[in-house]
């Protein structure tokens, strides 16, 4: 039994990650675990990791859409991760910062609902 989280963060996340959670497929332990944050209501942000080639699968934005009806927190598009062309992957840029203070904030929003 693992210790209810107080929140989660789930980054980098993949093109594959981003689908299968969105469609509640829960073939790998930590799809599985966000899958079931949504129903226990604890905070979940996600920061995809996606090429700008991935980006414009149709089911890429409908993924991202569905998360977020969900109440995920996804930093994805303008203030969030913007995709990078195929092969120009710029790990340095990637938005540790922003994704951390998402989850402070989504933490804090749930803590004012809750206390």
């Amino acid at each position: 039994m693992w210790p209810r989280a107080d929140a989660v963060l789930f980054a980098p996340t993949t093109f594959n990650s981003v689908n299968a959670w969105a469609l509640g497929l829960t073939g790998t332990f930590v799809v599985g675990v966000v899958a079931e944050g949504i129903g226990t209501g604890v905070p979940l942000v996600a920061v995809p990791c996606v090429n700008a080639a991935y980006a414009q699968h149709p089911a890429f934005d409908s993924s991202v859409e569905i998360l977020r009806d969900a109440g995920v927190t996804v930093l994805y598009g303008e203030g969030g991760f913007v995709p990078n062309q195929p092969g120009q992957g710029r790990p340095q840029e990637y938005l540790w910062g922003l994704a951390l203070d998402a989850v402070e904030e989504a933490w804090s929003r749930r803590e004012g609902a809750v206390g």
